[in-house]
């Protein structure tokens, strides 16, 4: 393999191999099972505040909420397709 094919397949796996900050503090790789568990605790607290707003006044933080848990579910297959390591 030559050297420029090296540095690419270097650079490509670099930016592959991000590090995400948990909510405890400590730090996981992108796509790793902690991610992926950091996730699933985030959707299932938000699930639970959501559930918590159930007079009319508040439709509109619940539409807001489910859109917060859609999109954080959008970034969970995102990190599951990456690759779990």
């Amino acid at each position: 393999m030559s050297d420029e094919k090296l540095l690419k397949q270097f650079i490509k796996e670099s930016i592959r191999m991000k590090m995400i900050k948990l909510s405890d503090g400590s730090e996981a790789d992108y796509g790793s099972f902690k991610h992926i568990d950091e996730l699933d605790r985030m959707i299932s607290d938000l699930d639970v505040y959501r559930r918590q707003l159930t007079s009319k006044p508040t439709r509109k933080e619940r539409y807001t909420i489910s859109r917060a848990i859609d999109s954080i579910r959008h970034m969970k297959r995102k990190a599951k397709k990456s690759g779990i390591k």
